[in-house]
């Protein structure tokens, strides 16, 4: 549709009356009737009007379409598509071809960017190295994992040598190697603490102190009781299926009420742990933070429950830390971000505004997948504009991954930010600009360049230090943890069961950042803080940073 003619709304139009121009979509569904209206427009000499009329329902139309096109392409995505958002190097190749095939006669514009387009993933591709490839074939079985040999002798009268009679002898051993498993098993352990005394005197009596557990007088032990909590938090698995799996596969019955006290238990336990995570993480350089939502039973709620949400804050290394909040308002991070000095890493999301009024000692940092999603979803719905911004996005991307795999550090990484990244952030914000006028600010691709636009100087605080990331993917690809497992157990029984699973997760996460094995990690730290012996000043010991730092100085790290 041409942009000029949708632009010219002059005199005449504007003398049309509201109700006037809002009768004509009430009469849509009878054609005959718009058919009416418009002649009679002709025939009172307003026929310039009537066109105007016609031009803006068209694009009120094509707007409204769009949108439910990019609704339905997200949600046939969601159901039947990849979930990445990348687009190839193909996808631009064919949409730049296709602009040009289009474009016919006026197309020598387009013919040049698809030539320049060409040029640069020419270049980039002889900038990136194929990476050599390797020997096909099997991977190499763990050196870690232990061998049970299993030897097969031949038949004893293969033994001997059937021309003379000669007992053989070995020669060499075929050997193969295949990866088994056996799966973990129940065991009581117990614990026996002899009573010594003098025969003579009959005083003096003494007993070995009991072993460390982390619950007081209940029945799991500590390998137990990290299985229930890494289960449930980890890998997904609900109460009532871990009862099931204990009684069916290893014939131990546990009742799933139990289970849940346990998890009620445990989750107790390693709350003092998070105050010293949450101090060290809003002290890092720099804190990124997101959001998900999870179901909480409510009996004062209509339906029964409510929705709560769980709060991630990522720091460096292992800091990080998740808060419940039992709404969705923005009280909940002002009050943990309020003390907030360096910068904050975040979406668009509205309760963050408060945070970063001028004069504030927090700086807020723009994320370009927030930024490039809606791009991708203009680009879903058919606009070879987003394409172009897609490309650029690309690029700075481009210049992150080769300074990783170079292994720079965060000052050469700013160096080649500035003399490499620089002039595409400023090609991006220069065609949104010039895009700005022209497209309708609710189609896609107008929510997308708003979204840019008003994030502009955020999204462009990557220059100032190397140490800043480009976008908050890190924390995004943590929260699907979250999201995964919660998805399996729908919902926690109330707040403070919430709150619970909260500081497991703070945990879990921690350990996910470091790469510690969580079951490994809960066995050894859960009766610790369950011994009235372990004194609450060395309680930072047992943070997962310091736990790993502690098993690598006695050689037990893995």
């Amino acid at each position: 549709m041409n942009l000029a003619i949708m632009a010219t709304t002059q005199s005449e139009t504007e003398q049309t009356t509201l109700a006037e121009h809002e009768l004509l979509p009430r009469q849509l569904e009878d054609v005959e009737a718009v058919r009416a209206y418009m002649e009679g427009l002709f025939e009172k000499g307003r026929g310039r009007q009537a066109i105007e009329m016609l031009l803006d329902l068209l694009l009120r139309m094509r707007n409204s379409h769009t949108a439910v096109s990019v609704r339905l392409q997200d949600a046939l995505r969601q159901l039947y598509g990849r979930r990445s958002e990348k687009l190839s190097p193909n996808q631009l190749e064919l949409l730049f071809s296709s602009l040009v095939k289009d474009a016919g006669q006026g197309g020598k514009e387009q013919a040049g960017a698809q030539q320049q387009a060409e040029a640069e993933r020419d270049k980039a591709k002889g900038a990136v190295r194929a990476k050599p490839r390797g020997p096909r074939g099997r991977a190499a079985l763990p050196e870690h994992l232990e061998r049970r040999v299993t030897r097969t002798d031949p038949n004893p009268e293969q033994c001997v040598c059937g021309a003379c009679g000669t007992q053989k002898q070995v020669i060499s051993v075929e050997r193969s190697e295949r990866l088994d498993f056996e799966p973990a098993s129940f065991f009581v352990r117990v614990d026996e603490r002899p009573v010594l005394g003098c025969p003579k005197c009959r005083t003096g009596v003494v007993c070995a102190k009991a072993a460390e557990t982390p619950l007081e007088g209940a029945l799991p032990g500590a390998g137990l009781l990290a299985q229930v909590l890494t289960a449930k938090f980890k890998d997904g698995l609900p109460i009532y299926r871990q009862q099931k799996i204990y009684e069916q596969r290893y014939k131990v019955r546990i009742a799933t009420a139990t289970l849940g006290d346990w998890i009620a238990a445990g989750g107790d336990l390693v709350l003092p742990l998070l105050p010293l995570l949450k101090e060290r993480t809003l002290k890092d350089f720099m804190l990124k933070t997101d959001d998900t939502g999870v179901r909480v039973l409510d009996r004062d709620d209509p339906r029964g429950r409510k929705r709560g949400h769980l709060w991630m804050y990522r720091g460096q290394g292992g800091n990080v830390f998740v808060e419940y909040t039992p709404d969705w308002s923005a009280e909940g991070p002002q009050a943990i971000l309020k003390n907030r000095v360096g910068y904050i890493q975040c979406d668009g999301y509205a309760g963050y505004e408060a945070l970063f009024t001028p004069g504030s000692p927090r700086i807020e940092l723009g994320c370009y997948m927030h930024a490039r999603r809606g791009f991708e979803k203009a680009h879903q719905a058919g606009d070879i504009r987003a394409t172009e911004i897609l490309g650029l996005i690309r690029k700075l991307y481009f210049v992150e991954t080769k300074a990783t795999e170079d292994g720079v550090d965060h000052e050469e990484r700013l160096k080649r930010r500035l003399k490499d990244s620089a002039p595409v952030y400023g090609d991006i914000f220069e065609l949104l600009e010039e895009w700005k006028s022209q497209v309708p600010d609710k189609t896609p691709l107008g929510k997308a360049i708003g979204y840019a636009l008003n994030r502009q100087v955020q999204l462009g605080r990557f220059l100032e230090d190397g140490r800043i990331d480009l976008d908050n993917g890190e924390v995004e690809r943590l929260i699907k943890l979250i999201a995964v497992t919660r998805k399996n157990y729908l919902f926690f029984g109330s707040d403070e069961g919430a709150k619970r699973g909260a500081a497991v997760y703070t945990l879990i996460l921690s350990c996910e950042c470091l790469g510690i094995d969580c079951w490994e990690y809960f066995r050894d730290v859960l009766p610790k803080l369950g011994s009235s012996d372990f004194p609450n000043s060395r309680l930072a010991e047992l943070l997962p940073e310091e736990w790993l730092k502690s098993k690598r100085g006695n050689g037990e790290a893995r």
